[in-house]
């Protein structure tokens, strides 16, 4: 039984033409190309107030979380700030806590592909080591492969996507392990509705 998975892909730049904007666009043509339903959340969606524990949730962060709480499963795409990830994508996250279904709390069991932005290597690879660590916490399961974009890896062609087809791979096959693992999710989710 095929069902059809709702992903998020959570872009953590407020830059304008944000590469990390572009790179989750380009990730969500690519997901809603294979059949899933997509939501992208840009930056300038994620301009929430600072996350406060037992204090009732925004308004305008309601419909996020209620978006994030039917998702089966998330591609988080972020900047790397001094070597981790942009304060608003991590406040977007911990806004995460409110999903306190006790059968399903947080992210619990969703695949979560990370990729990383970054001007050099190694502000990609510690941003990318955060955003994993930062999967696990929700209880999510960080995809297998992680992408890191820096230097040359990190320039699009005029159509959007990204220029160079080693980066377009790496995205591919990272993109597919959260398609493949959110379809499972959305099956769990609908034999639990029908229940």
């Amino acid at each position: 039984m095929s069902a059809v998975p709702d992903l998020v892909v959570l872009s953590g730049s407020l830059a304008s033409d944000s590469k990390c904007d572009r790179v989750a666009e380009w990730c969500a043509a690519q997901c809603a190309g294979k059949g899933a339903r997509v939501r992208v959340f840009r930056g300038v969606e994620l301009q929430f107030p600072f996350f406060r524990s037992a204090v009732d949730v925004p308004s305008c962060v309601r419909e996020y979380l209620d978006v994030m709480e039917r998702a089966d499963g998330v591609v988080l795409v972020s900047p790397a700030y001094h070597g981790a990830v942009s304060g608003l994508l991590k406040n977007a996250l911990d806004y995460v806590n409110e999903l306190d279904d006790p059968d399903h709390p947080l992210l619990d069991g969703r695949p979560i592909g990370c990729v990383a932005l970054a001007q050099g290597e190694q502000g990609a690879t510690t941003t990318l080591a955060t955003l994993r660590t930062i999967g696990h916490a929700l209880r999510g399961w960080p995809t297998p492969l992680g992408v890191t974009l820096s230097g040359d890896h990190a320039l699009f062609d005029e159509t959007g996507s990204p220029a160079r087809e080693p980066v377009r791979a790496r995205l591919h096959v990272m993109l597919s392990q959260v398609i493949s693992l959110s379809e499972t999710h959305a099956r769990r989710r609908a034999a639990r509705l029908r229940a």
